[in-house]
């Protein structure tokens, strides 16, 4: 019996007397193995991922290049020299039926071709394997990350090793103490807030018993293994009970942190637009192509402190419900023309490939009501509401360049580098979705009545006001300065006004059973 209360006085002892039962940070020996197990767990299945992908990966490409090796077509034999006797109409003859044989073989080939890459045969299955790696990564590396980075945060305690601080007077004004941490010769100044009177009295009192513990963080050393940095000062009262903390430096995250960070920010959305484009579809018209959208939440509007921002920019979350396709350009002068039989553009010199412009909002509904006539059953066109057309702009996120008139260029026709007039379709960068022009060339109708976005927290597939005096336009044009074109700003026209600056681009769609992977509805680009 009393061998046993020895046992439990130690233990008591050992308990009241430890860091980490007063809330500190655990010693080192505590940590460090705790993170090496981690850190090889997340290795070997990263791993074990990695190589998965890789087999998956030879397998669909191996497919493909058998498939593709059935293209390769016997091809006629060269053609042989004039013969002795030969007439040389014969001989024209010969050689007008071996180039007849040869044109049909390519004309095989690339019809052949042509359906493959339509069918997205590798790029579409490349684009699901990346896509399951990237979401096993998450699911199964997460857990991991999250215990390194715990691990990383909550960092650990030395033996042996401690500062002592110096409270300064207070400034009664400020409502803090200004306070130096002295830890091996080394001073950092700092300051202690407090939120009353009473605060600041006891902690005055004890000013001369408080302990600082240094905290240190295990960070990736240069040769693969774990360092140790200062990350700050624990300042705990004479019982060792935490009481503030003072940030020194920040570790560098190990790479299973940084990873799954880039591919929840980067690779994830990055593969979901190689989906999206190998998703895409040639429409109805000549050089018209659809691409498949595929909607998440996202905040509409702009940060109050945004250059150019305007009042009606208010950010809000909004979540698109279902997935639609867009036109990649702006609906063309030519692509009119073939269904309406005129061309009432102010620009019609700059040619068949330049936006449509001079329009009416409702002579958008009318070559919209025609096309569909044409095209009854293989999918709805329509305008985009404004939040599908802000979602695409932006890509989900913010417009493709940094507010600078450097970068603009490179993406939009605008003031600055117009010349005063429109341009053909895709002549500048497209965004990340592979769709031109979403800022600057012509601005764009949508379906949307202006008017104030909605009070509410979340809007789901919001289709603006049920009337107004005014229709939305987006984007800015030829015309507009670079505050103009950014995917947040809206304008506001009436309906029964047009403008060699305004034109539109076409949403469409398709019923549901195509979007999950039956035939498209438009197989003969460029054919009616």
């Amino acid at each position: 019996m009393p061998r046993l209360i020895l046992i439990l006085t130690i233990l008591y002892q050992l308990i009241s007397t430890s860091p980490a039962h007063a809330g500190l940070p655990p010693l080192r020996t505590q940590v460090l193995p705790d993170l090496t197990m981690a850190l090889e767990r997340y290795r070997v299945e990263r791993q074990r991922l990695d190589i998965q992908r890789r087999d998956k990966l030879r397998k669909v490409e191996r497919a493909y290049y058998l498939r593709l090796n059935t293209l390769k077509m016997k091809v006629p034999d060269p053609i042989e020299p004039k013969a002795m006797f030969e007439t040389t109409e014969e001989y024209r003859q010969r050689k007008a039926l071996h180039r007849k044989e040869l044109a049909i073989v390519k004309k095989t080939n690339k019809k052949k071709l042509t359906e493959m890459q339509r069918e997205g045969a590798l790029r579409l299955q490349v684009a699901k394997i990346e896509m399951e790696w990237l979401k096993a990564q998450l699911t199964r590396l997460s857990p991991m990350a999250e215990t390194i980075g715990h691990l990383q945060d909550k960092g650990c305690l030395m033996t042996g090793d401690s500062a002592t601080i110096t409270v300064q007077p207070p400034n009664a004004d400020a409502f803090l103490f200004p306070v130096t941490i002295n830890h091996r010769g080394t001073l950092y100044r700092n300051s202690w807030p407090y939120p009353d009177r009473d605060r600041a009295e006891t902690i005055w009192r004890g000013r001369h018993e408080l302990k600082v513990f240094p905290r240190y963080s295990p960070e990736p050393s240069g040769d693969g293994g774990i360092a140790l940095t200062l990350t700050a000062f624990i300042v705990a009262d004479s019982k060792k009970t935490s009481l503030i903390e003072f940030p020194i430096d920040t570790p560098t995250p190990f790479d299973a942190i940084t990873r799954l960070e880039r591919i929840r920010s980067d690779e994830l959305p990055s593969a979901r637009i190689l989906m999206a484009l190998s998703n895409a579809l040639e429409g109805p018209l000549p050089n018209m192509r659809f691409v498949f959208v595929s909607s998440r939440p996202f905040d509409m509007g702009s940060p109050r402190r945004t250059p150019g921002r305007l009042p009606d920019e208010s950010q809000h979350k909004v979540v698109l419900n279902r997935p639609f396709y867009i036109q990649t350009t702006e609906v063309t002068q030519a692509q009119w023309e073939e269904v309406m039989g005129n061309n009432p553009s102010a620009f019609p010199h700059c040619g068949g490939d330049c936006p449509i412009e001079n329009i009416y909002w409702q002579e958008t509904l009318r070559f919209i009501t025609k096309l569909n006539a044409l095209y009854k059953g293989k999918g709805r066109f329509r305008l985009p509401t404004e939040s599908e057309w802000e979602y695409v702009a932006r890509t989900g996120t913010v417009d493709p360049w940094v507010q600078s008139d450097s970068k603009a260029s490179f993406y939009a026709w605008y003031r600055e580098n117009s010349g005063g007039a429109p341009h053909p379709v895709a002549t500048r960068r497209s965004n990340l979705w592979n769709i031109y022009d979403m800022n600057g060339n012509v601005s764009e109708w949508c379906s949307d009545w202006y008017g104030p976005y909605p009070e509410t927290p979340l809007s789901e597939s919001p289709q603006g006001p049920l009337n107004g005096e005014f229709r939305v336009s987006r984007g800015g044009s030829w015309f507009h300065g670079i505050d103009t074109i950014r995917g947040a700003h809206r304008n506001s026209d009436n309906a029964g006004d047009k403008s060699g600056y305004t034109g539109f681009r076409l949403v469409l769609d398709i019923p549901l059973s195509a979007l999950q992977g039956a035939d498209p509805p438009f197989k003969d680009s460029g054919k009616k």
